[in-house]
């Protein structure tokens, strides 16, 4: 049995940043290594960046008239420099590939990264002020293969949990030339509407008047239903680049729906955007997403690299998976439970548990070397182990254990000259 979590302690952790432990952490454990693994079965390797980064890493890339940027980034100020925790990942990777020369290395590079992200905002279920999050980064190649491939990971990602309610929505924001086109119909068709738009419409329009569509708000629903489509102003290029992705998802089996109101939160996506939502988490629908940022280096001062990414939070994921019960299951304790009764078992059971330990065999021993049979038991149950292996005088003499199935009650003797090999034919069974 876990202890209950703390509330009645003087200092508490920050609001919106919570610890990790027991059964929660076990199941996090599982699920990461599940996406670890299907990353590297893509071809991916990870890269991590520091969760301090100059401030203009993000003002001068997500938008320094954002909501991150304006309202939510933990900034620290040293001396003469300004710093901040990063609250996404996509600009901090970009910032490490032009600063390595990552995007010199010949052919496509493909990295991913599980990073803690840090934003200042009202704590609700699924959002967190400090959060984690899942990104993949595939550079040098404009293809519209790459980004099929993208979004054909990160469906697999969630295939490999067990996940099936959810949809994949993409759209397109076509290239500079079709959102310039697009930008100045939108600007026609809202400012007669300004005085129906939420205040947050309101100054979108003068920053990213695109990024109306996207909003939640009540008053602005209507207007956004109405509203032109990006698909009447793409080029030809543009109208070509997502038929191919389409073409491609296809082809590998992912199923799509064409939203037009996918616009993302960032200003740096071009062409592809991507959305996987969820009717299983309430208001927040969204799982994760992502898209192509091709010009995201010019905020640099560096030449366009082609890129498509996407990030997923834990979070989110999560709850995801509690509502679909498909939460991995994890053992609620070790495998092993030793149970010596008596000095001279404790003498032979502490050397044997580091040696199970360096064969894979979790187990718990307990320095207590006077408890009894009944005592030794109860501490198995609590701690959860699958197995105790008993040990008292009589069985030394004799050169046995008693290895007790502590679901079923069911025991027998094993020799002690090849514990270890029994113990692990009974493991791996």
């Amino acid at each position: 049995m876990e202890p209950k979590r703390g509330e009645d302690v003087a200092i508490q952790s920050i609001r919106g940043m919570h610890d990790l432990y027991g059964a929660e952490m076990g199941a996090w454990s599982a699920v990461e290594k599940v996406v670890h693994k299907t990353f590297q079965d893509f071809g991916y390797k990870e890269i991590r960046t520091p969760v301090l980064e100059k401030i203009e890493v993000f003002s001068q890339t997500v938008g320094e008239d954002t909501d991150i940027v304006q309202k939510q980034m933990y900034t620290i100020e040293r001396s003469d420099e300004q710093l901040a925790l990063r609250p996404e990942g996509t600009a901090a990777f970009v910032r490490a590939v032009i600063q390595h020369q990552l995007h010199r290395l010949p052919g496509a590079q493909r990295f991913y990264y599980y990073l803690p992200m840090y934003r200042y905002e009202r704590p609700q279920k699924g959002r967190q002020r400090q959060f984690f999050q899942f990104g993949g980064e595939l550079i040098n190649d404009a293809s519209p293969e790459a980004d099929a491939e993208i979004i054909t990971l990160l469906d697999q990602i969630y295939k490999a949990l067990g996940l099936s309610h959810y949809e994949v929505r993409i759209n397109t924001l076509g290239d500079s030339e079709s959102r310039a086109a697009y930008r100045k119909a939108l600007e026609e068709y809202f400012r007669p509407l300004l005085g129906e738009l939420s205040e947050d419409s309101k100054a979108r329009f003068e920053r990213a008047p695109m990024r109306i569509l996207d909003s939640k708000h009540e008053a602005d629903q209507s207007a956004v239903q109405k509203a032109p489509r990006i698909g009447e102003y793409l080029t030809d290029f543009a109208k070509a680049h997502f038929e191919s992705v389409k073409q491609r998802l296809n082809q590998a089996g992912v199923s799509f729906i064409v939203d037009p109101l996918i616009v993302r939160g960032l200003d740096y996506y071009s062409l592809t955007a991507f959305e996987f939502v969820s009717d299983q988490l309430g208001a927040q629908s969204a799982l994760g997403g992502g898209g192509r940022y091709d010009g995201l280096a010019e905020r640099f001062g560096e030449k366009p690299i082609p890129a498509v990414g996407f990030a997923l939070g834990m979070e989110r994921l999560m709850l995801a998976l509690e509502a679909s019960q498909k939460m991995p299951k994890v053992p609620a304790g070790p495998f092993l439970y030793l149970a010596p009764l008596g000095a001279a078992a404790f003498e032979r059971f502490y050397p044997l548990s580091l040696e199970l330990k360096r064969h894979g065999l979790g187990c718990e021993l307990l320095y207590e070397k006077d408890k009894n049979l009944k005592w030794q038991l109860k501490q198995a149950n609590r701690c959860g182990a699958q197995y105790a292996l008993l040990l008292g005088e009589e069985e030394v003499a004799k050169g046995v254990a008693v290895l007790k199935n502590m679901s079923d009650g069911g025991q027998k003797e094993i020799g002690l000259d090849r514990i270890v090999e029994q113990l692990k034919q009974v493991h791996s069974t």
